[in-house]
């Protein structure tokens, strides 16, 4: 397998879309899934317009490496492709680069909401991203996780797949990601909340035990693991379902905000 190391910066077919008035309200940054895969997969293209058009959310999307018009070795050529190293490279890369271009095209904004999402291995790769202590003006992070492959993991990352699921018990717990940045010295960055949501037919063999994990570990109260009745690993007609949820979830989080707020 070859055609560079997966550390090597290759360009990317992106797509990057502004609600209708021009003025989003925050960033989102969605990663699809692999084995072709791609940025208009219905589960990626129907959270993207729902995150532009319903949150007012500059929505970010890519095309992995080999797919489509991104250069680079895909998954059968590149063992680090195989293996997440240049997905998670990738998806940082393109955080930084777009939180960068949004505080340029907006200056003042503070508070700047944040969405780390991801599909398939897509939410590996999510799951494995820190925002940057570099820009203080975004708000800590959502991260919503779509169908992470619980049961597909050990194939996909082979010796890192317990990095991979340690990454996301370390977003709820606080701690205990070996690979976590030096920048933020031990400690996990704040995040806002950390939705999951699995179809049932793709909960198979460790699905109940690595959420049971997941869900004993959310000391920071910040996790909603959701299964969607019926639903198979590519969502076919149930892909609505996803934004369904993932609506629902974020509107509960405004009113559990109002009532924190509420002057008593």
């Amino acid at each position: 397998m070859g055609q560079g190391p997966s550390h090597d910066v290759v360009q990317l077919e992106t797509r990057v879309e502004d609600p209708k008035d021009g003025s989003p309200k925050g960033l989102a940054l969605i990663a699809h899934g692999r084995l072709g895969g791609n940025f208009d997969q219905p589960p990626v293209r129907l959270l993207a317009e729902y995150l532009r058009d319903e949150r007012q959310l500059r929505v970010v999307t890519w095309n992995a490496r080999g797919i489509g018009n991104s250069e680079g070795g895909n998954e059968w050529t590149n063992f680090g492709v195989w293996i997440g190293d240049a997905g998670i490279n990738d998806y940082d890369r393109m955080l930084r680069e777009s939180m960068s271009k949004y505080v340029d095209d907006f200056p003042d904004a503070q508070g700047i909401e944040l969405f780390l999402c991801g599909y398939s291995a897509g939410a590996v790769f999510a799951g494995c991203t820190r925002p940057s202590l570099s820009f203080p003006q975004f708000a800590p992070a959502h991260y919503i996780l779509v169908s992470y492959p619980v049961d597909l993991n050990p194939l996909i990352g082979l010796h890192k797949s317990g990095s991979y699921y340690r990454s996301v018990e370390a977003l709820v717990q606080g701690h205990g990601w070996e690979n976590l940045p030096a920048e933020f010295h031990g400690r996990e960055p704040d995040v806002t909340g950390v939705l999951t949501v699995t179809g049932e037919w793709e909960a198979v063999l460790f699905y109940g035990m690595w959420t049971s994990i997941l869900g004993s570990k959310n000391s920071r109260n910040v996790l909603e693991q959701v299964s969607v009745p019926g639903a198979v690993h590519s969502w076919d007609d149930k892909a609505p379902r996803i934004v369904e949820e993932v609506d629902k979830w974020l509107r509960t989080k405004e009113v559990d905000k109002w009532i924190r707020n509420f002057p008593r």
